[in-house]
């Protein structure tokens, strides 16, 4: 097993070079912007799912509705 000391310093340098960017980006503001984006996203979609469900909901209330009338009638 031989150190290889030039792959060791690219691996390295290119980890502190993507740490760096991170940093940066997280710092210049460019995080909290799409994390923001992602969360009202989610909402969105959870309230869309809740007036699918209400609706799907109030739909199948209705058929038991009208089932029970035809059996009645």
């Amino acid at each position: 097993m031989s150190f290889n000391l030039g792959r060791l310093l690219l691996v390295s340098t290119a980890a502190t070079a993507v740490g760096v960017a991170a940093y940066a980006v997280y710092k210049a503001g460019g995080v909290k912007p799409a994390v923001s984006k992602v969360v009202k996203g989610g909402v969105k979609a959870g309230n869309w799912a809740s007036q699918q469900y209400g609706s799907a909901k109030d739909e199948v209330a209705r058929l038991v509705d009208e089932a029970k009338a035809d059996m009645a009638g």
